[in-house]
């Protein structure tokens, strides 16, 4: 650990807490002589406020009896603690103390101490504390001598128990009073992690080491840890709570054990050897979990707790582990049987009886108490019975649900067959309920056609009928986007492109219907449509909800050969002869379904010849599909991704899409133009970029340039009036272009294209070349919460921030960000994340960072919530997501209504609030 902490009573807790050293036991002389191991202690410091750094530590070491006040009830936090001091509260920590005082106070001792100290001193040297070689002043003065191998202030004139104890003594100290001796010399020869270990005393190097090791100890500022600084009572009584977890023994007033009961001010402990006690609660008794007070209802039964009580009195609770130790069994109660404490309980379609404890406890769901005649044939109980009392009977009861009979509108959140049960996202309340599932469930589909639980999808958005409790009937009025994918040969599409036919891979036929929007994907052929599907090409379908939406042809593609040299036409037999660059043959047939371009003017395969084949040599670009000429165009541009250019010697040379690498002429000074840069030259054109060259007419040089890019870009200004969009990518990369028509946004899905459409912090992608935009296609963001998550159908559930619910079939393209680091494991979506999604050419997942935070304040003007500073110097002030979600439960609230110091939760995306929870 390495965190730091500054000696100031203003710091903030949560750091000092988390790093001061030590804390006080005794203040002087006349505190000391009036306190006794059984006298009652006080914890209400009027110099000690409630939410001072320390109060945990100083009010569990004011219970066990081992710090006092000063006078008129003060702690006096910030005074240093003396030497002498801290050996007496190190050994009413041990729980020595009646053992110390019996040593006389006559006493005589190697050092000079205050008369009440003399017998714990004298006790500290017997047990091997303090050793006299240590801290025994040589010349007979009572300070230690310059001998003394662990003594502070060695030629100080201060008698040795009245002066201040440094932080490395006390480490020594506490270390030998919770016996890890041990560890220290174990750890002296490990190298301090601090940087001022040159100023440690060569004995104190493992003590430090073991108490920062124990997390009883850090450093200060800047990663020192001050070893010969000195320590005050708030720091001491830190140090020695801290330092309380390692003893094997403790004070006769602490108990440790189970919390077995808690109520009529009474607490009941077991301690692991089955031994049970009861005590009295106060009415200043304080509970605590961490450095945190809590609640005594936050505590539950077979809770481990720490207690410090006094003469049967509790004045002091830690609820040092919440893990239950009880054994819960839900369902619906079929049955009650009062007079023979018997309830009978229905779970997944099983009945069973179960024993309840003479003394069982009914409560609902929020605690409050119940008779148990009172409960509901039809609620959803859950038992609970005491697994640490062998043989016990179930002795909790908790009504989750009493009997519901309604008709609701919501969607399917998840659907669990084992457990039997539905969970509906209610439409009206925007609350999630789950029901069981009556035998007698009916299931309608849209268009009234009868279906059965395994038509529901999560996702469907339904109706639905409850009857004591029990799902009756469920009526889809939409269902929700599914998709599967099936592999086979084409046997058959029909005339009018609505049906397809394919043999699958067991031999049987499946016929699906062809989604008006569907495309055909074949490698190479980026116009791909159904007329270009042969009989038995290998196919994969993509569907959804049973509809053919993609067709890919897996057993053949679309070869591309640029710049091929026309070596001869034979009109007759349609036969074209052509050689690659590096001089290869190649004959295709053409067809009179070849497209034919020229200086891209489209023409038919009669005037071919009069156009291509005059000059001898003409460098074509084709796409051939087997032997067939699928297209054919006169090589007017030269199109590929740039794999060397040299500017100096005047060529580049591009790698085409058919995998060529052709080089061209240049010039110095050839113009090259894209959306990205003003002013683009030839030195702005790197390896790998995609551009398009206009050639000469003896098509061997480039002429000018166009970059070719398409991107995913997140928007960030538009302008109506002057249709321009300004956009960044990924990497932080801004562009900003304007769209002269709508005939260049493209909206899948939706039933409008216009500049209108595009919104700020939605996402786009831009295709453009040079300066040309080409195409503006906008993407469709899912955010929300995760309600379920399925690797092996690539599916991700998420409750958006409008309350609906989509299940999103991520693909075999996808990327996972989690705090900026990409993931390919779809495994790292956990349910409640919230995420937002976002479907281009590969589906992003990006996982929002959540944080619990204070408000500060809310700027309405600029739309900024600002929070306080948290411990780890997080950001202060974030911009508001235009639609972001602003809740608190179920309810959304406006962002004016946050209020200073109100305890949220955000979820950031992009650096900009998307989701805020009080």
């Amino acid at each position: 650990m390495n965190n730091k902490y500054k000696h100031s009573k203003k710091m903030a807790a949560g750091i000092i807490a988390l790093s001061v050293l030590v804390a006080s036991p005794v203040y002087a002389a006349d505190t000391v002589t009036k306190t006794s191991a059984t006298s009652s202690t006080t914890t209400a410091f009027t110099d000690v406020s409630s939410d001072h750094w320390a109060i945990k530590h100083i009010t569990k070491l004011a219970a066990l009896g081992i710090i006092q006040g000063v006078d008129k009830g003060k702690f006096s936090p910030d005074t240093q603690v003396s030497r002498q001091d801290v050996v007496i509260m190190a050994i009413r920590m041990m729980g020595l103390e009646n053992e110390a005082l019996k040593n006389k106070s006559e006493t005589i001792l190697p050092v000079t101490v205050d008369s009440y100290a003399k017998p714990y001193i004298a006790y500290a040297f017997d047990k091997g504390l303090i050793t006299v070689d240590e801290e025994a002043d040589t010349n007979g003065s009572g300070s230690a001598g310059s001998k003394a191998s662990g003594s502070d202030n060695a030629k100080s004139k201060t008698a040795w128990g009245s002066s201040p104890a440094s932080r490395e003594w006390v480490c020594k100290l506490v270390i030998r009073a919770i016996d890890k001796q041990d560890l220290a010399d174990k750890k002296s020869a490990d190298s301090s992690i601090f940087q001022d270990a040159k100023d440690m005393s060569s004995w104190a190097v493992g003590y430090i080491n073991a108490a920062v090791s124990l997390e009883i100890v850090n450093g200060v500022d800047d990663n020192n840890f001050d070893p010969k600084g000195n320590v005050t009572r708030a720091q001491m009584a830190t140090f020695l709570s801290r330092a309380d977890k390692e003893l094997t023994t403790h004070s006769e007033r602490v108990a440790i054990g189970y919390m077995m009961d808690l109520k009529d001010r009474k607490i009941t402990v077991m301690d692991k050897q089955g031994k049970t006690s009861e005590y009295t609660l106060a009415s200043d008794t304080v509970f605590y979990k961490g450095d945190s007070r809590i609640p005594s209802s936050d505590i539950k039964e077979t809770n481990e707790v720490y207690v410090i009580q006094d003469r049967g009195t509790a004045s002091y609770i830690e609820l040092t582990n919440d893990t239950e130790q009880m054994e819960t069994y839900e369902g619906t109660l079929e049955q009650l049987y009062v007079s023979k404490m018997m309830v009978s309980v229905s779970q997944g379609g099983t009945e069973d009886l179960k024993d309840l404890a003479e003394n069982v406890t009914v409560t609902d769901s929020d605690g409050r108490g119940l008779s148990l005649s009172s409960i509901p044939v039809g609620s959803i109980i859950q038992l609970k019975r005491n697994l640490l009392i062998p043989n016990s009977k179930y002795s909790k009861i908790v009504v989750k649900q009493v009997p519901i009979s309604k008709t609701s509108e919501g969607t399917i959140v998840s659907i669990d067959a084992d457990q039997n049960t539905i969970t509906f996202l209610e439409k009206t309340s925007g609350e999630n309920e789950s029901f069981p599932i009556s035998v007698k469930l009916a299931v309608t589909l849209p268009g009234n056609a009868t279906g059965d639980l395994s038509k529901l999808r999560v996702g469907d958005i339904v109706s639905y009928d409850i009857k004591n409790n029990q799902i009756t009937g469920v009526k889809v009025s939409k269902q929700a986007d599914i998709g599967s994918a099936v592999e086979g040969t084409l046997t058959s599409v029909s005339d009018d492109k609505k049906i397809l036919t394919i043999n699958k891979p067991d031999n049987t036929l499946g016929a699906f219907y062809i989604d008006d929007n569907a495309v055909v994907s074949i490698d190479g052929l980026g116009t791909a449509g159904f007329f270009d599907l042969e009989l038995g090409d290998k196919l994969k379908l993509d569907l959804v909800n049973e509809k053919v939406v993609k067709v890919t042809v897996t057993s053949r593609g679309v070869t591309q050969l640029s710049f091929a040299r026309i070596v001869n036409y034979d009109a007759e037999n349609k036969l074209l002869t052509v050689t690659d660059e590096n001089g290869t043959p190649y004959a295709y047939k053409m067809t009179e379904t070849t497209g034919i371009s020229y200086w891209d003017a489209p023409m038919n395969l009669d005037d071919f010849t009069s156009k291509f084949t005059k000059t001898k040599g003409t460098k074509v670009d084709l796409k051939v599909s087997k032997d067939k000429v699928v297209s054919i165009k006169y090589a007017k541009d030269a199109e590929g991704a740039v794999s060397q250019v040299n500017a100096s010697t005047g060529q580049i040379t591009i790698r085409t899409a058919g995998g060529q690498n052709v080089t061209f002429g240049i010039t110095a000074s050839v113009p090259v133009e894209t959306l990205a840069i003003a002013n683009a030259t030839i030195s702005d054109v790197k390896i790998g970029d995609n551009i398009v060259g206009s050639l000469n007419r003896d098509q061997d040089t480039i002429m000018s340039i166009a970059i070719k890019k398409t991107a995913v870009y997140k928007t960030q200004i538009t302008d109506n009036k002057e249709r321009q969009v300004s956009v960044k990518d990924s990497s932080g990369g801004k562009l900003t272009f304007v769209i002269d028509n709508n005939d260049k946004i493209l909206n899948p899905g939706k039933a409008t294209h216009s500049f209108e459409d595009i919104a700020i912090d939605e996402y786009m992608k831009v295709a453009y070349t040079g300066k040309k935009l080409e195409s503006v296609e906008l993407l469709t963001a899912n955010r929300g919460k995760v309600t379920a998550v399925d690797t092996a159908s690539g599916t991700i559930t998420v409750q958006d921030y409008t309350a609906g619910v989509q299940t999103i079939t991520v693909g075999k393209q996808f990327s996972v960000n989690i705090g900026g680091a990409a993931s390919a494991d779809l495994a790292s979506v956990k349910v409640n994340d919230r995420v937002e999604v976002v479907k281009g050419d590969q589906t992003i997942i990006t996982v929002a960072a959540a944080s619990k935070r204070k408000v500060q304040a809310y700027d309405s003007v600029l739309n900024l919530m600002q929070l306080k500073a948290g411990v780890s110097g997080d950001k202060t002030t974030y911009t508001l997501y235009s639609k972001a979600y602003l809740h608190q439960g179920a309810s959304a609230v406006a962002a004016g209504s946050f209020a200073e110091n109100d305890d949220v939760t955000i979820y950031v995306l992009d650096d900009k609030i998307y989701e805020m929870e009080k």
